[in-house]
């Protein structure tokens, strides 16, 4: 077994199934600023399950990132299998939170192997 440390995912690898806009919110809330931001978190449906926290899009860039580089090392063949313990935050829909799931990981990390069977070859993030 090998352990790595995550990449950071980017926005940019977030807004592979987010909009644009819920990740830029997830980028720039936090607890200190949430009064600015009282208009979006229900439409967001941040709040109660899904809390603003310290770290918030760190967080999500860690464990989305994680994914992504276990989709990465599968398709070019250096694992068999690759296990993102802090992932698997499937509840996260494409404009909006859900059970404490912000941005879904796995949508991301497939659409990533995905887009390499298709085209067949392997681009690193």
């Amino acid at each position: 077994m090998q352990i790595y440390r995550p990449y950071r995912a980017s926005a940019h690898d977030m807004c592979r199934f987010h909009s644009d806009e819920y990740i830029e919110f997830l980028q720039h809330v936090t607890p200190q600023n949430l009064q600015n931001f009282t208009k979006y978190l229900s439409h967001f449906n941040v709040g109660d399950d899904c809390p603003v926290f310290d770290g918030l899009f760190e967080f999500c860039s860690m464990y989305t990132g994680a994914s992504l580089e276990g989709a990465v090392k599968l398709n070019n063949n250096c694992c068999d299998i690759a296990v993102n313990w802090s992932g698997g935050l499937h509840h996260a829909k494409k404009f909006e939170a859900s059970g404490f799931c912000y941005v879904n990981d796995i949508v991301i990390a497939i659409s990533r192997v995905a887009q390499v069977s298709r085209a067949g070859f392997v681009h690193r993030h």
